[in-house]
């Protein structure tokens, strides 16, 4: 069995034309980054390895999550996820060690809600609704697949355990 957690970046500043990649987080987001590292915990959700994108948002997030855990964590800054279509992130997930049974990835939409569609298969028909509808800032959908290696990650393989946002614990 293997768990796969989608994370979208918390919060961040407007861009106003500015430079995308290094937006910011906004206050609400640390907040929101936060407590949702605190729900990974509590849940015994913290991954084995993090995967992130190279922006300043998804840095930050990651960095925020990762303190919260209370355990050590492999870290990868993957600045291909920015701006990532979903056959570009299945294709890093998919290159994954096999010996890792917990992979949380932060990242962007629309990659992050399209990845999050397309494998998940089975789950809680509420929840893959809601998650078809709209995949908030620091939204974080649960998937777990059988099989050994990550390589075998295929649409609709997987089944949604969970998809959790700042407003379901009560952050907005």
């Amino acid at each position: 069995m293997k768990r796969l957690l989608l994370l979208r970046h918390a919060k961040a500043t407007p861009g106003n034309g500015g430079d995308d990649f290094e937006r910011e987080l906004t206050r609400s987001g640390e907040i929101d980054a936060s407590r949702m590292g605190d729900f990974l915990a509590s849940q015994g959700l913290a991954p084995e390895i993090v995967l992130f994108s190279g922006a300043r948002r998804t840095r930050e997030t990651a960095e925020i999550v990762i303190g919260r855990l209370g355990s050590p964590v492999e870290r990868h800054q993957e600045n291909a996820l920015y701006e990532a279509t979903r056959h570009l992130i299945l294709a890093l997930l998919r290159q994954l060690p096999d010996k890792v049974g917990s992979a949380l990835l932060v990242g962007h939409n629309p990659g992050m809600s399209d990845v999050a569609n397309v494998l998940a298969g089975k789950g809680d028909k509420p929840a893959r609704l809601r998650l078809a509808a709209k995949y908030p800032t620091c939204g974080l959908a649960v998937l777990e697949f059988e099989g050994p290696s990550w390589a075998n990650l295929a649409a609709h393989a997987a089944r949604l355990e969970g998809f959790v946002t700042p407003a379901d614990l009560g952050l907005r």
